[in-house]
């Protein structure tokens, strides 16, 4: 499967007729592209036989481990192509894609509800609110990068907005993904798979490259074939977690699960007589493993700890910057820095944020660490039990590379 990577807006050619525009940009304000724009029809001799529209191919971007990659779809060829490939999107991959590896960050019962371009190129795409339900920063991001570069294609497209069920977005879902501005495919540059170089792995554990994955999934280990299983590990041996409780799971797209979890024991190690969840921890399985194959922990999120930067899979250097919301006791927030391989207790550098002690309030921060071994690795945000100081409360995890 070629990738197609390049940044900015993508031109795409449609059959022989080359590059294609999303639909007409109007001379007043803006238009309305939308499913219902009309299609060709032809009359033969005397009668009014109306034969099928003409079709050409467009491209829709998929996730494919930890990357996005375009793929061909074959659409009606009409006025409002651009509605025509944002659908095709939203049928999410073919079963022949799903073999191969590609999978969807966008929820499946998403819906099309128009597409609006004005007279700058701006593209005002409107989905139903399902859109945002569900999915960590990371798979957030991901969809948002799906819609943003299969519009990104068109020339007639030069940055892209997004609406949900007519209201136009500034701060997408609870993690505060900020998009008040237009965006194009180049913002998501690092999401994007390049030919000739190494995508970054999005597994922060047990798997931490590709090929330690497939080599797993090749063995007949069957510990980490289930998603609770493995977020239970990763909370224990990576967070350092005692015996943490978990939720019923969501599944939020193929390959993607999300596992509610929250601590058994409150401050000075107390049982909690209602455990609740205070965290999610997001577990995919990376690459075409089937329905049995190995899954790995991507990310962890919290209402409570929202982290702004670093973003997932931003590429960092020391000290790192630090910025999001957090309510926790005292409004204190333990980071740490590691790379992979490290597991509870191990880092390359630590410190901590301040945000909010009765509500979640903004944190601001820097932490130095020393020079990393590995490509890649996490910064880990934990609130710990004041009575201790080991116990774990809540978590936020988000894995970058260095």
């Amino acid at each position: 499967m070629a990738v197609l990577a390049m940044l900015g807006l993508v031109a795409v050619a449609c059959g022989n007729d080359g590059a294609m525009d999303a639909g007409p940009v109007p001379g007043r304000p803006e238009t309305t592209v939308t499913a219902e724009a009309a299609t060709p029809t032809t009359t033969a001799g005397s009668g009014s036989a109306t034969t099928a529209p003409a079709s050409t191919q467009v491209s829709v971007w998929l996730v494919k481990g930890e990357t996005l990659e375009s793929v061909n779809r074959t659409v009606p060829k009409v006025p409002g192509i651009g509605a025509e490939a944002v659908k095709a999107l939203l049928a999410g991959p073919t079963a022949e894609e799903t073999q191969a590896g590609f999978t969807t960050a966008i929820p499946k019962d998403t819906r099309f509800l128009g597409l609006v371009i004005d007279a700058a190129g701006i593209a005002k795409v409107d989905l139903s609110r399902t859109f945002e339900s569900g999915g960590g920063s990371l798979g957030l991001t991901m969809r948002l990068a799906q819609v943003t570069c299969t519009l990104g294609q068109f020339p007639t497209v030069k940055g892209v907005r997004f609406a949900l069920a007519g209201e136009l977005v500034s701060v997408f879902s609870g993690n505060g993904i900020v998009i008040d501005k237009p965006v194009t495919c180049e913002s998501y540059r690092e999401l994007l798979a390049r030919p000739g170089t190494q995508a970054a792995f999005a597994g922060i554990w047990p798997f931490a490259t590709q090929s330690e994955l497939d080599a797993y999934a090749a063995s007949s280990e069957r510990t980490y074939r289930d998603p609770v299983t493995t977020a239970r590990d990763f909370m224990t041996k990576y967070v350092g977690m005692d015996n943490p409780v978990d939720f019923p799971t969501r599944t939020t797209g193929p390959g993607t699960v999300e596992v509610p979890m929250g601590p058994r024991y409150g401050e000075g190690r107390t049982p909690l007589a209602n455990p609740r969840a205070r965290f999610t921890v997001v577990v995919r399985q990376l690459g075409g493993q089937g329905s049995s194959g190995p899954w790995t922990v991507v990310e962890v999120v919290a209402p409570d700890i929202v982290i702004t930067t670093p973003k997932a899979l931003d590429r960092i250097t020391s000290p790192v910057r630090l910025t999001g919301q957090a309510h926790a006791f005292e409004g204190t927030v333990n980071v740490e820095v590691r790379e992979d391989g490290m597991l509870a207790g191990q880092s390359l550098g630590k410190g901590f944020v301040t945000g909010g002690g009765d509500r979640r309030a903004p944190y601001s921060g820097a932490i130095a660490f020393r020079t990393p071994t590995k490509p890649a690795g996490a910064v880990v945000h934990i609130e710990r039990s004041a009575a201790d100081g080991q116990g774990v409360l809540q978590v936020a995890v988000v894995r970058v590379r260095f």
